[in-house]
């Protein structure tokens, strides 16, 4: 049986959760750059408020987070990032800067247009994929002083090419 100790002044008194989950999302929210305590309980509480249970693993409690900022992200990125959606965002919230505005730049439902466009600026291109391919021959020269003289040579006479 886990005691929930832990209530921020920002929750109402029927949200509380357990150390072990405010360790946790405090942790992946700190991961956006969030980090005086009042805007983590916010977030903490953001997550939490719509929860059936708010004694969450926090396992639980960090999936539900994910899935609430992807879903942030969505709406103001868009969903043609993919399946890095979170990955990029986050990067993309850091770069900007983000959490200078504050948990209640996520709390609210709008987000301020220029604010927005640099989000998206912002956001990293993804590497492509890697595809195996075949490596042209390269022919190894083992005395390069001959290949000069070669070269040399064989640029002298009319209508040959100097490279073979």
């Amino acid at each position: 049986m886990t005691t929930l100790t832990s209530r921020p002044s920002v929750m109402p008194a029927s949200v509380w959760v357990s150390p072990e989950t405010r360790v946790a999302l405090d942790a992946f929210f700190q991961g956006f750059g969030f980090t005086s305590t009042e805007d983590l309980a916010a977030l903490s509480f953001w997550v939490l408020a719509d929860a059936e249970a708010h004694g969450e693993s926090p396992k639980a409690a960090v999936a539900l987070a994910r899935a609430r900022v992807e879903s942030w992200l969505a709406g103001v990125l868009g969903r043609a990032l993919g399946g890095s959606l979170l990955a990029r965002g986050r990067a993309a919230f850091v770069l900007c800067d983000g959490a200078r505005l504050g948990a209640r730049l996520l709390l609210r439902g709008a987000v301020p247009e220029d604010f927005a466009r640099a989000l998206r600026a912002a956001v990293p291109v993804p590497a492509p994929a890697q595809v195996a391919s075949v490596m042209p021959e390269q022919q190894l020269v083992l005395w390069p002083f001959g290949e000069l003289l070669r070269r040399w040579w064989r640029g002298a006479q009319a209508d040959v090419s100097v490279s073979r």
